[in-house]
């Protein structure tokens, strides 16, 4: 069937969803009949099978399917369940404040563009927009995939794109092929109202979590951007990216926890952020583990601080944990703790960090600590030797070679 022209069940389709309405309706009226109160929408799920629709294996029929379907399920908080099985769609699915949507699991439920069907410029495939205010009724999706047209990760669009909310849940999503970021959470551009959020530099989105969600292939897997703030990404996997594991562009209160990422140049790449920890990661088959920087502090009026890097493993064939990236005195960061980090490959190099505080580190014996420029802070009991100490550096003692040893 030809992706320009209309299909033919259009009437029927039309009816489906007619008669899901109905008995969404009608399980609305047996929730207040039972309990002799107001319905409680937030406690139905509806399923794609109960509206009459399925995988049909034209992606304008099941994108116009799955389009009705969530809009159909935007209003009043009500839960929808994409049944198991491949739809196809040709161009973005729209999501809306308040979508709470599931599948049958990652590898039962996929939402798939095919490069030959997408008609779109860009490869954004889920998406919800940025409106004149913070979306305030949450998102929650989990447990399916999507794959992306886009094989060739040329920076035009996430996959999955959430902007501009409050309260969100992302789990137990797989993402493939994204042309940029497979996940993607920012808070640009919302609006021009004042907000909750304790974040100057952008509007922005906060208070989500990020679990269990596998990102495979395109530039970066899983990502934060504009001001994203008190963000939880945890216990999540990424594979063959092109730049990035993960990536916090812009964030505040943000955690990265327990998370592995393998197969692609940087593990966990930092920028422009306040309070960020990034704890119990791993890292195999990248160049470089930890990357970060700084907001610029002429030009942004902020100075990023507060940064944790403790108890990761990082296996680099480059620096495992450094500040380098920006060459710029004026983006550098305050107050970071680099500890207990198990070290295969690669060294500590730092060159803009302002009160740092290095111990507890180990290595495989081909490990050091470098520092130089502008650095201060204190340094010591670490189980790599350290070099080329900045006049700022104390050195506190017990940097052991383990060669020597």
């Amino acid at each position: 069937m030809s992706l320009s022209s209309l299909t033919d069940d259009e009437k029927a389709l039309s009816g489906s969803m007619t008669a899901g309405s109905t008995l969404l309706a009608s399980n609305r009226q047996a929730a207040t009949a039972s309990s002799g109160a107001a319905p409680t929408p937030r406690g139905i799920e509806v399923t794609t099978s109960q509206m009459g629709v399925r995988p049909s294996g034209d992606p304008v029929t099941d994108h116009r399917q799955l389009q009705a379907f969530l809009d159909s399920i935007a209003t009043d908080g009500v839960a929808g369940l994409i049944e198991a099985g491949h739809w196809y769609v040709h161009k973005k699915l729209i999501l809306h404040d308040g979508t709470r949507l599931r599948g049958r699991g990652m590898g039962r439920t996929t939402l798939e563009a095919r490069p030959a069907d997408w008609q779109q410029p860009d490869y954004v495939l889920l998406h919800l927009d940025v409106d004149r205010s913070l979306h305030r009724h949450g998102v929650f999706l989990s447990d399916f995939g999507v794959i992306g047209a886009d094989k060739q990760a040329t920076d035009n669009g996430p996959l999955l794109r959430l902007e501009g909310m409050s309260d969100f849940l992302l789990e137990r999503l797989q993402v493939e092929d994204a042309s940029s970021y497979g996940i993607f959470v920012t808070g640009y551009g919302v609006g021009t109202f004042t907000n909750d959020i304790d974040a100057p530099f952008w509007n922005s989105t906060h208070r989500g979590t990020i679990r269990q969600c596998r990102a495979l292939r395109g530039q970066v897997g899983i990502g934060c951007e504009g001001g994203a703030q008190n963000v939880l990404i945890m216990g999540n996997h990424t594979s063959g990216q092109t730049l990035h594991g993960f990536r916090l562009a812009s964030a505040y209160e943000t955690q990265l926890v327990a998370n592995s990422a393998r197969d692609t140049r940087n593990a966990y790449w930092v920028d422009r952020h306040r309070g960020v920890h990034v704890l119990y990661n791993t890292a195999r088959k990248v160049e470089q583990g930890c990357v970060y920087g700084g907001f610029h502090d002429q030009k942004d009026g902020e100075i990023s601080k507060g940064l944790w890097i403790m108890g990761n493993e990082f296996d680099t064939t480059d620096t495992a944990i450094t500040d380098a990236y920006h060459g710029d005195a004026n983006k550098f960061t305050n107050d970071v703790k680099i500890k207990d980090n198990m070290l295969s490959g690669g060294n500590v190099r730092l060159l803009w960090t302002r009160k740092v505080d290095v111990q507890g580190n180990s290595g495989d014996g081909r490990n050091v600590i470098r520092t130089s420029h502008h650095v201060t802070g204190m340094i010591g009991n670490n189980l790599m030797p350290l070099y080329n100490t900045a006049t700022g550096v104390i050195d506190i003692g017990n940097n052991l070679d383990p060669g020597g040893m």
